[in-house]
């Protein structure tokens, strides 16, 4: 039963005027993302409409895109698409071909309102003073064409300016921050300041491009849902090749990322990099099959993940030992404005198994998408979106048992050790955002009322379990007598499907965990948590006026979590550290007793399953921008 605590009116209203003249005085100048370097702007949603509805033959499949295609496109809409394709066109052709540098700001207001049913928890008390986060983000930013019409740079030189040290508590769960700015952060008084920047430049015709720079990328029909690429993800330092025909393409991008800890995410290292490419034949105008590859690795450098070569054979020279994916997407336009596609992630497959006994219970690790995107030809109805995702236990999570940190205690390896291995960048999932063992629906609306109002309408919901729960006895206690830190047991991206063992060659890995080889395990466990998400986004640009534009945005999310964590401390089922002993025991636990297996066992189990609640939270962001 969920007790809700009612804010009065009252109080609300004396937040909102504290808030209000703050973000007011904050907004000295602001502007609109950059449509070269940030693969989440407006732009990407309209050449979305315009491809689903055929104004578009040739559209490069890794966003964001150089000021050429992007050109290109624009052209194309003018010459083929209604009056306000074409309106909305010359305003898109008219920023780019103007001055290439904007001085810009963003000022926004974040509320959280938390209610649990953690009975009268203190750490969950409403509290104006904890639960607001003013920030500021000032920037010069623009598109520019360097040399004629194939050499063009698109750049975001900003700072993030915020009242709290982390955003990560004003997002809902499985929403990536907006900025590039997570570490090293000067202290402004009570402010908190970081770099936040991308760049990208562009060689080449609409064609045939390369591009090199900092910035987000992204791969596939659905922004900021790609399994292999996701748009919202951490920046990364990139270089890409992109060849767009009109019945193919194929791209591939090297990228240098940074590598954490294994057992929770933390820590940074660099040396870790992601190679990544694709190739999409069109069967028809309206239909394309497409076969992708990523590779994860790191502590060298390998030449043979920047050749046009396929990555199954290119890491069999050194012995298999990197974390290779494959994907096929299918795209198919029964009609102009209606995109059906399909999107499967294969990270490992047991084909033995599978072809011999025709049985999915094994070790299969695979990221799955079915979705529609529906663009009509309408003023009002802008896109309406439907997605089922499904991410299967242990995918994307990896490690390499190499000797990158040496060997601790007899867990086999220490909790210092970086994983240059699994599916993140900076700690944060580079493909879907969803963890392992989790599935969702998704469906969302964006609307255009008037000409200058976006109004977009989103709803979700998710179930995940923690494949600890399924974990056998014996693999429970292994997980406790390990050191501390060294594994993860808490179901997400960094608990992998391995053991460490020093007895064996270090380049022969660790020892598998049955239960994750031997069985699937797809949402079985007693204890799942069940997401539900209510999204309502709204953005109005006024009219530009001599010294700028001026626009105000504002978000309101709903979000009810059952079984979450309370307390993060405690989200590990099978914390190691605290449990000593040998053989059948006794084992002490925390120093102290004598208990056998199952008592300890039991002991965890239900401290873990003590620590889950329900929980509703509010999320309020009112925002506001203008140009130079």
């Amino acid at each position: 039963m969920i007790a809700i605590k009612k804010l009065s009116q009252l109080k609300v209203s004396r937040l909102i005027k504290k808030m209000f003249p703050m973000v007011l005085l904050s907004a000295a100048v602001c502007a609109h993302a950059q449509v070269g370097v940030d693969p989440d702007d407006y732009f990407y949603t309209l050449v979305e409409s315009w491809e689903n509805r055929g104004l578009l033959r040739e559209v490069p499949p890794l966003r964001p895109y150089p000021m050429a295609s992007i050109q290109n496109i624009l052209q194309n809409v003018i010459k083929r698409g209604n009056e306000r394709d074409v309106e909305l066109a010359v305003e898109y052709w008219q920023k780019l071909t103007g001055r290439g540098w904007h001085v810009a700001a963003r000022t926004e207001g974040d509320v959280v309102f938390p209610v649990s049913d953690a009975g009268g928890d203190p750490s969950f008390d409403f509290d104006p003073e904890d639960n607001v986060m003013l920030s500021l983000n000032p920037s010069v930013e623009g598109d520019a064409l360097l040399y004629k019409d194939w050499i063009s740079m698109s750049y975001r030189l900003g700072l993030a300016v915020r009242s709290q040290e982390s955003d990560a508590y004003f997002l809902p769960l499985y929403v990536n921050s907006p900025h590039d700015a997570r570490q090293d952060a000067a202290t402004l008084g009570p402010l908190y300041g970081y770099i936040d920047m991308n760049d990208v430049l562009s060689i080449g015709r609409s064609d045939l491009f390369l591009q090199a720079g900092i910035y987000r990328s992204g791969y596939g029909p659905f922004r900021d849902a790609g399994l292999a690429l996701n748009d919202s993800t951490y920046h990364s330092a990139n270089l890409s090749v992109s060849v767009v025909k009109e019945k193919w393409s194929y791209v591939q991008q090297y990228s240098a990322i940074g590598a954490t800890h294994s057992n929770d995410g933390s820590g940074l290292s660099p040396g870790k990099f992601l190679a990544f490419h694709a190739f999409e034949y069109k069967f028809l105008p309206n239909l394309s099959l497409s076969y992708y590859e990523t590779i994860v690795y790191g502590n060298r450098f390998d030449l043979s993940y920047l050749l046009p070569v396929p990555y199954m054979a290119a890491q069999g020279i050194g012995g298999n030992a990197d974390n290779l994916q494959m994907g096929l997407l299918l795209k198919f336009r029964p009609y102009n404005g209606l995109l059906l596609a399909a999107d499967i992630f294969v990270d490992d497959i047991d084909v033995n198994k599978l072809v011999k006994d025709f049985s999915l219970k094994s070790k299969n690790r695979i990221a799955m998408q079915l979705g529609a995107s529906f663009t009509p030809e309408n003023l009002v109805l802008s896109k309406m979106e439907v997605r089922f995702a499904a991410v299967l236990p242990y995918t994307y999570s990896h490690w390499e048992y190499a000797s990158t940190g040496g060997y601790a205690g007899t867990a086999g390896m220490s909790a210092q050790m970086y994983n240059y291995q699994d599916y993140t960048n900076n700690g944060v999932p580079m493909g879907s955002p969803l963890p392992p063992n989790s599935l969702g629906f998704f469906t969302s609306v964006e609307l255009t009322p008037l000409k200058n109002f976006r109004l977009k309408l989103g709803a979700s919901i998710v179930s995940h379990g923690n494949v600890a729960e399924s974990l056998s006895d014996d693999e429970a206690m292994r997980y406790l007598l390990s050191d501390d830190g060294v594994y993860a047991t808490d179901g997400s991206i960094f608990m992998h499907s391995m053991f460490a063992d020093p007895a064996r060659d270090v380049h022969d890995g660790g020892t598998h965990v049955a239960s994750a080889w031997d069985d699937m395990n797809f949402l079985n466990q007693s204890h799942k948590l069940l997401l539900l998400q209510a999204t309502v986004d709204a953005d109005y640009t006024f009219p530009s006026f001599r010294f700028g534009t001026l626009s105000l945005n504002a978000g309101y999310t709903f979000e009810y979590i059952g079984n979450k964590p309370k307390d993060v401390r405690f989200a590990n089922l099978y914390p190691g550290g605290r449990v000593a002993g040998t053989g059948d025991g006794p084992y002490t636990i925390d120093g102290v007793g004598s208990y056998t297996k199952e008592e300890v066992l039991v002991f965890f189990r239900d401290k873990w399953e003590k620590n889950l609640m329900n929980v509703i939270t509010n999320y309020l962001r009112i925002g506001m921008s203008f140009t130079f």
